[in-house]
């Protein structure tokens, strides 16, 4: 690979570098890249950081934007991302999965959760990635994501904790 295809050290790949690895390693499966398939990953793209949305959310938001593309089209296509390692899938303990973009797989997030109203806030931790590292590492195994999720109760204003602050969290549809 020639310098001029390589990333700077110490930065992010951009949106352009990773779509364009996405779509060579479905290529490289012997999938095929369609119109709706690279539809539905500018989607994800062009979501804000930390929008978690569900299958009809996705499909809802594809059908705004004019594409043709099936609810059933929608959800093979976010399974596939998803054992790609593109998406990840996330369980809230409601009646359906959220999905969001990994933009930095170097970086994984986790979730906290109330349980009162939904709002979700995400938080990193390196102590939560460094004991599965080690964890993964005893049993021998390669670890492949991490996601921590924290359930709670929404805090009184009274109380005046951080998690009480529902302006730096994100409303969740159900």
């Amino acid at each position: 690979m020639s310098a001029a295809c390589t990333n700077p050290p110490n930065t992010s790949p951009s949106h352009e570098d990773i779509r364009t690895k996405v779509l060579a390693t479905l290529r490289e499966r012997g999938c095929r890249v369609t119109p709706q398939r690279e539809t539905l990953l500018d989607l994800f793209f062009n979501l804000p950081e930390g929008e978690h949305v569900s299958v009809e959310e996705v499909h809802e938001k594809l059908t705004e934007q004019g594409s043709d593309v099936s609810l059933a089209t929608t959800y093979r296509t976010l399974k596939l991302f998803v054992s790609m390692g593109v998406i990840r899938e996330l369980d809230f303990a409601e009646d359906h999965k959220h999905y969001e973009l990994i933009r930095d797989s170097e970086s994984p997030h986790h979730h906290i959760i109330c349980v009162d109203c939904g709002k979700t806030a995400e938080f990193e931790s390196p102590e939560v990635i460094q004991l599965a590292e080690r964890i993964a590492k005893e049993k021998n195994l390669k670890l492949i994501d991490v996601q921590l999720k924290i359930y709670a109760d929404c805090l009184t204003a009274e109380d005046d904790k951080d998690f009480s602050d529902h302006e730096s969290m994100q409303q969740k549809n159900s």
